[in-house]
């Protein structure tokens, strides 16, 4: 990951992982003290983008950490299982009156 990271929110990492986009993430730290650790989530996407979040509390970094484990895993098998439903929709959205 050696290109310079795009901002995004945390949130949306998370639509990434849950959308099957999320190729590899890391925690990286951004301040530390013995009271206090801020950090950020830099990812790899799948088209080769590198992104990040802001800086902040570590508990949040850590609760997007676990939906975003949950979400890779999940993420391809979400996204194929969306695709096959909405391909039965399409022909009332096509020739929905208007």
């Amino acid at each position: 990951m050696s290109q310079e990271p795009e901002r995004i929110s945390g949130l949306d990492l998370e639509g990434l992982a849950l959308n099957g986009f999320v190729k590899e993430f890391r925690v990286v730290d951004c301040e530390r003290t013995k009271t206090m650790r801020k950090s950020k989530i830099v990812a790899k996407l799948e088209d080769g983008r590198v992104v990040e979040t802001e800086c902040m509390e570590y508990p949040r970094v850590s609760r997007i950490l676990l939906v975003l484990n949950a979400y890779s895993k999940w993420g391809k098998t979400l996204v194929i299982g969306t695709e096959e439903m909405m391909s039965g929709i399409t022909y009332d959205l096509d020739h929905a009156e208007g």
